[in-house]
């Protein structure tokens, strides 16, 4: 039980955490000054990340001790926070507000904290990560207003005067890029001066004399006193000659004075303020870029002219995505600390070779320095991780390595000695991720490859000869990430670690079979996770991280691996619950952790757990294969829909008239137009009774020469002569070497005449619809055409169920909304049970439950508690025989 605090624990903070279940967990202290209150503050982490702020009172003179914990806090990027002094122990959140004021609870005093055990039981580290505190704060008054993150609210700031730079500026070709610079700089002086780095150093806000000016003389002796004292090559280069002086003025007032933060006097503190959040704040500024539109026309001779500003998201469309913090931080932990794990490991060579913003590296740096520092703590080893060439990063986007620079500076500050910073100009570059000649001096063999590569269709890859004459998975329709994988496992030393995001697709998708073979074969795969449909970050693909160690010649390769599923991303301290996940099994309203089978050769990772996997072997003993007794294909492909799809608006039963899907009237002959459905309009327990009409110029599965179209279907012929051109142009109908009016794959008649059940491509479950006569010309989806068709009604509701769809969900791609992508290869395995086939009551009785499903959806009413006696009957079944399905 938690031994709850007392007033002798205000001999420190860190004893007052330690007295709320801190002790042995990773703490951060130090002093917190302002004017003459001075506060004992302890930072409780969680992998990495503040959790918790426990702060004593040591002082009070002039300044609210409450107001300048909150303020810190807000600073840390923290919630949650608790003050003691002699009077008792204080709650407070460091992002809601009540009336214009921290949002705090009024003071617990001594005599009565066993009578609120509740309140401090929330402050210990599991139930700060079970947001707790949130729920008890319920109890007590609602905040009124809610702070943005302190690095949000520095990015709206500096983003209008980035607006204002570009409309008032006199040339406005680089001004965008040289404020990005200028930001980098007052960032790294503001640091600088609130950490107090260098004696008589004036403060920036000495060279702004007036609201719209600067002192440009003060500014020349600032730069160079940084150029000289602070190192590196970022003051280089006075960016300040061509941005406008109202605009320098506002950028400095605005890195002194936050906006809408309560108490006295509040300013920012840059010392307060850790890497990771100045990085955050610097890569969300780049996230966009700003082009300015043509001057206007000078209409008032006594204003400036104004010219336009538009927003673009060049990263997005590079298909660049920066990279959540949990997910860097559980990478580069895995990583490093597997690296370190190996005897006498020495100082690994890390490189991300897509490093974006240098988040991968600066969380690499923090972790390595961990390592190093419990060797000796007195030795300088964050300089010597630089100047000796253990850290690289490669960037192709010139921004980007800007933001990466500034990234690690602003690591490099925390630490002891930090200046003169170190040149970053040969650590990290720009340059082609996946051309070594353009790397210079760090294209050479490294033991840790991290980072989260480009997300592109690769229709929008330049170059993409060259890059299929270079690496062996660019073949067929393969994935742009393939080809990082490929890349990273050519520079990684043996033994060494890899650890990436990319597209979950790879997981299980065909054309990814080349990348998995070479994985299989060259790593030991640690751990993959696998975030499903929820997308951790704004990009168009489903993700996965996985982690392998490259295999030495001849090792004899892992038997396991470890899987982690993520249920959802609406949790806080997600990198911890991902390493504790990777350690232990884990089921929880977050994730699913279990150890699999490591996959062999190019096939799709159907990654089961053991219990599943048991189960798999059990009921194919009692089961054979849906392909066993039903043909699965797919439906037909036009490649021209609206040409060949119509609206039958009247017939004589010789011809038609009808609509394309372009809304043009034609005349047709009937004979030609069957009946027929999109796969996409196929809904479960549907009988399906097409109102659409699919040209079909084929009988006997053989299309109707030219000379048979003019001479026995006049109009078709005429119709298609109309559209010769635009039908001509089809590129996957020149693949097949079809006539100009054929269909890419007009597919047997045989089984498009033929009683099925029909399912589309994407559904979120099986998904089920029936043509029981037999009419329906099925476009695109798939098709189950059992052999015999008295089965149909009850084996649409077995497939239908949710014992069948957990078992499919097994092997198929999962897409937003948790749908999934179905396919012959993903239906063809579905295992139907003896009893369907050999119990004439066991089918009599789910054709039944069928039919009461069709009804209900015909009458547009709930199908839950059909499915329900469905499920249970097939799981009933399925247990009969022994098999403990898991779901």
């Amino acid at each position: 039980m938690l031994r709850l605090p007392t007033r002798d624990d205000l001999a420190s903070s860190k004893q007052l955490a330690a007295a709320l279940g801190w002790n042995g967990f990773d703490v951060m202290d130090r002093r917190v000054t302002r004017g003459g209150t001075e506060l004992d503050t302890t930072r409780g982490l969680v992998a990495g990340q503040p959790a918790a702020l426990f702060a004593v009172v040591k002082h009070r003179n002039g300044y609210d001790p409450l107001d300048s914990a909150a303020l810190f806090g807000y600073h840390s990027a923290l919630d949650w926070g608790l003050v003691g002094d002699d009077e008792g122990l204080t709650v407070f959140n460091t992002h809601w507000l009540k009336e214009n004021d921290w949002y705090k609870v009024p003071t617990i005093p001594w005599d009565e904290v066993g009578a609120n055990r509740s309140v401090f039981e929330a402050f210990a580290p599991e139930a700060i990560r079970s947001r707790d505190l949130q729920r008890i704060s319920a109890r007590w008054v609602e905040p009124t207003d809610f702070l943005m993150p302190v690095d949000a609210a520095l990015v709206n700031r500096l983003d209008r005067w980035r607006d204002e730079a570009l409309k008032y500026s006199g040339t406005a070709n680089r001004v965008d890029d040289l404020l990005q610079v200028f930001y980098a700089q007052m960032f790294v002086l503001r640091t600088v001066e609130d950490r107090h780095l260098i004696d008589g150093l004036e403060p920036m806000s000495s060279i702004v004399p007036a609201h719209d000016k600067i002192d440009r003389q003060k500014w020349q002796t600032l730069q160079n006193a940084a150029r000289e004292k602070i190192g590196s090559d970022l003051f280089d280069q006075d960016v300040t000659t061509q941005i406008p002086d109202h605009v320098l003025a506002g950028v400095i007032r605005d890195l002194y004075k936050p906006y809408g933060l309560p108490g006295r006097a509040a300013k920012y503190d840059f010392s307060w303020i850790d890497a990771d959040v100045l990085g955050l704040a610097y890569e969300k500024y780049l996230a966009t870029v700003l082009q300015p539109t043509s001057l206007p026309v000078q209409v008032d001779l006594f204003l400036p002219p104004e010219r336009g500003v538009e927003r673009h998201s060049v990263r997005k469309a590079a298909g660049a995505y920066y990279t959540p913090k949990y997910v860097t931080n559980y990478l580069s932990t895995r990583c490093v600390d597997e690296f370190f794990a190996q005897p006498e490991a020495h100082i690994p060579r890390v490189i991300d070779f897509a490093c974006g913003s240098g988040s991968f590296l600066v969380a690499a740096v923090d972790k390595i320095l961990r390592h190093l520092k419990a060797r000796d703590a007195s030795k300088p080893w964050a300089k010597e991780l630089i100047e000796e060439g253990y850290i690289a990063g490669v960037d192709v986007d010139a921004t980007a390595v800007t933001a990466a620079r500034l990234h690690l500076w602003q690591r490099l500050l925390e630490e002891p000695e930090a200046l003169p910073l170190p040149n970053l100009t040969n650590v990290v570059v720009k340059g082609d991720g996946l051309d070594r000649k353009t790397w210079g001096h760090l294209d050479r063999q490294y033991d840790i490859v991290l980072g989260n590569p480009p997300f592109l269709a690769t229709a929008m890859v330049p170059g993409r000869e060259q890059l299929e004459a270079n690496f062996g998975t660019a073949t067929g329709r393969y994935d742009f990430s393939s080809l990082f994988i490929e890349q990273a496992l050519q520079v990684l030393n043996e033994k060494g670690l890899l650890g990436l995001v990319i597209p979950n697709r790879i997981f299980k998708n065909k054309s990814a079979s080349s990348v998995r073979a070479m994985l299989t074969s060259a790593t030991d795969i640690l751990s993959i996770v696998d975030f499903g449909t929820n997308r951790p970050f704004d990009a168009d693909a489903y993700v996965g991280c996985i982690i392998a160690r490259k295999l030495e010649p001849d090792q004899v390769h892992a038997e396991k691996l470890k899987v982690v599923e993520l249920l959802t991303l609406d949790a806080e301290f997600l990198t911890a619950t991902l390493l504790d996940a990777d350690r232990d099994k884990t089921d929880s309203a977050v994730l699913r952790s279990y150890t699999a089978r490591h996959p062999r050769g190019g096939q799709p990772w159907h990654l089961l757990s053991a219990a599943e996997e048991i189960a798999r072997i059990q009921i194919e003993e009692f089961s054979v294969a849906l392909d066993s007794i039903s043909s699965i294909p797919q439906g037909i492909r036009t490649g021209a829909n609206d040409f060949f799809f119509f609206d039958v608006q009247s017939s004589d039963g010789k011809l038609s008239k009808v609509v394309n899907g372009l809304g043009e009237s034609a005349v047709l002959e009937a004979e030609l137009l069957e009946p027929s459905v999109y796969g996409s309009r196929v809904g479960r327990y549907q009988v399906i009774r097409p109102e659409t009409r699919l040209l079909y110029p084929y009988r006997n599965n053989v299309a109707l020469s030219e000379g048979e179209l003019q001479a026995n279907y006049p109009h078709t012929w005429a119709y298609f002569s109309r559209n010769r051109e635009l039908l001509s142009s089809r590129a996957s109908l020149k693949k097949t070497n079809g006539r100009f009016y054929e269909l890419v794959w007009p597919r047997d008649e045989r089984w498009l005449r033929s009683p099925k059940l029909l399912i589309r491509d994407l559904a979120p479950q099986t998904a089920f619809a029936v043509d029981i006569t037999g009419e329906v010309f099925l476009v695109s989806g798939t098709a189950v055409v059992p052999e015999d068709p008295e089965v149909i009604m009850p084996l649409m509701a077995y497939l239908n169920s949710g014992v069948i769809d957990a078992l499919v969900r097994q092997t198929t791609s999962q897409f937003r909304g948790n749908f999934q992508k179905f396919e012959p290869q993903h239906i063809q395995n579905i295992p139907i049970i003896d009893r369907f086939l050999e119990d004439e009551n066991f089918q009599g009785q789910l054709a039944e439950l069928s039919d009461r499903a069709i009804r209900l959806k015909a009458a547009d009413q709930t199908l839950l508690d059909v499915e329900v006696e469905i499920d249970a009957l097939i799981a009933m079944a399925f247990s009969q025989r022994g098999v403990n399905l898991v779901r």
